[in-house]
């Protein structure tokens, strides 16, 4: 999808990561329904023709990365020609968008593959040239032979230089989709298996004819968006007993205002024993909600401050949008009794900062190793990465300190503490806008940049100063301040 400024927005995971999706509500009361998604692996073939990478349709497949690229690489090839993958109305030798594409190609014609729609001087023929490349390159037969797609950003980004591997001759490549006259398929339909699905697209001279196993399929009922199962190999009736489904799913929650009486049992009453640790700007508490989610609840102080509660709500509305595997994962919040609680999803072992600065002092596995430190540091900057250039917004953070990460048992980090996090816009020329014109100071002194202590207006910058004095602590062992 294309927003007013032709900003692409990928959509439609309905078949994502080859899982099997079924969403189920389970409503105690109107203030705690909860969103599940229960999901099981699969790896049934799904998708469209024309899209869908050639080993998809090998029996058993999995789908990989590759599988995306070759996808991606289809959509490139599109978007620079301005045809579809399949397009029948085109004479036969051109049906196929890849195949037309390939030959032009192995001719050293391949400029003569873009929309001759667009005005001469509007575009560089290199930038063509280039994009149809990728998309070649993309959609090899050959998966191990396609580039991952931090390969190909880096190319379009412009921070890979020099020429593009060399495209192989095309002439020997196996075929994507068999092409055959209609008198000839119709042999073949007739002794078709029952358990094979056949998808063919007819003019009045071609068939396109696609084959590939395919197993019975069922709509789920009630309150479920879809189910797919298989249901054995005899071809018998589909059957509804829960002995027949998978019995691997797991349960994947989305935010939602948790009541306040929840989290009073999860934390036995923010009981002392439950205390994780002193935050920059309240309490952290671990417990466990419905007895089985372990959970970080953190409880903001200067709850009174009414300016400083609608700016709580606001932005944990925008933070439960962000995702990244280094960003703490939100599971919810509540503001009932006046309070200001966050609550995370807590696998972690412990913050960064007790890791760095309350350890024994002896040589041993308190002591964060150099391979941990390094991850740690790489990680971070993926995440202030993300939050600066990669989400639709851009995300000042300006609380990046050594206790706003938590550490899970990997080692891994999670940045947490988007209290102060300042959400900003794109105008209309793509640059950012601040919606929030207070420039008061807010934050810890030892990580704030001198600029933004006297200026009080948040920048990138003072972000990329914060995680400095995080990088100097982490490799030092010791505290900003």
């Amino acid at each position: 999808m294309l927003d007013s400024q032709y900003n692409a927005r990928l959509g439609d995971f309905g078949l994502a990561r080859w899982l099997e999706h079924e969403l189920e509500y389970q409503i105690r009361t109107p203030a705690t329904k909860r969103h599940q998604f229960r999901l099981v692996d699969t790896t049934r073939i799904g998708g469209t023709i024309g899209y869908l990478p050639p080993e998809s349709f090998q029996k058993r497949s999995v789908a990989t990365t590759k599988s995306d690229v070759f996808s991606f690489g289809i959509v490139v090839l599109e978007v620079v020609s301005g045809r579809r993958a399949v397009d029948l109305t085109f004479p036969d030798e051109q049906i196929i968008l890849l195949y037309w594409i390939r030959r032009l190609s192995d001719e050293d014609k391949l400029l003569q593959a873009g929309d001759s729609r667009l005005v001469d001087g509007s575009y560089k023929l290199a930038d063509m040239e280039q994009f149809l490349h990728i998309g070649l390159l993309c959609t090899l037969h050959n998966p191990f032979l396609r580039p991952n797609m931090k390969w190909v950003v880096e190319v379009l980004s412009g921070n890979i230089s020099g020429k593009l591997p060399t495209l192989p001759s095309f002439e020997s490549h196996p075929l994507y989709i068999s092409l055959s006259s209609s008198s000839n398929t119709s042999g073949s339909k007739s002794t078709a298996s029952s358990r094979l699905s056949t998808a063919t697209a007819t003019t009045s001279s071609v068939n396109i004819t696609v084959s590939f196993a395919l197993s019975d399929y069922a709509t789920a009922t009630d309150e479920t968006i879809y189910e797919t199962a298989e249901f054995g190999v005899n071809g018998s009736s589909l059957s509804t007993s829960s002995s027949r489904r998978p019995t691997n799913f797991f349960m994947v929650d989305t935010p939602r205002e948790i009541p306040f009486k929840e989290l009073i049992v999860a934390t036995d009453n923010f009981a002392e024993s439950r205390r994780v640790a002193e935050l920059d700007f309240g309490t952290a508490y671990q417990g466990f909600l419905d007895n089985r989610h372990h959970i970080l609840v953190k409880r903001l102080g200067m709850t009174k401050c009414p300016a400083l509660r609608t700016r709580f709500s606001s932005e944990l509305q925008n933070l439960a949008r962000l995702r990244h595997r280094n960003l703490v994962q939100l599971r919810g919040l509540c503001t009932e009794q006046g309070e200001m609680l966050v609550v995370y999803d807590y696998s972690a072992n412990q913050l960064l900062s007790h890791l760095l600065f309350h350890h024994n002092n002896i040589t041993g596995s308190s002591i964060l190793q150099w391979r941990h430190r390094y991850n740690i540091i790489k990680s971070l900057a993926s995440a202030i990465l993300y939050l600066h250039e990669e989400w639709d917004e851009q995300v000042i953070h300006r609380n990046i300190t050594s206790s706003a990460i938590i550490l899970d048992p990997d080692m891994n980090p999670r940045l947490s503490s988007f209290a102060l996090a300042e959400f900003l816009t794109r105008n209309d020329h793509g640059h950012h806008a601040a919606t929030n014109k207070n420039k008061s100071v807010r934050g810890i002194f030892g990580y704030m940049s001198p600029e933004y202590i006297e200026s009080g207006e948040a920048t990138p910058m003072a972000d990329v100063y914060s995680f400095g004095v995080v990088v100097l602590e982490v490799v030092s062992g010791y505290m900003a301040a």
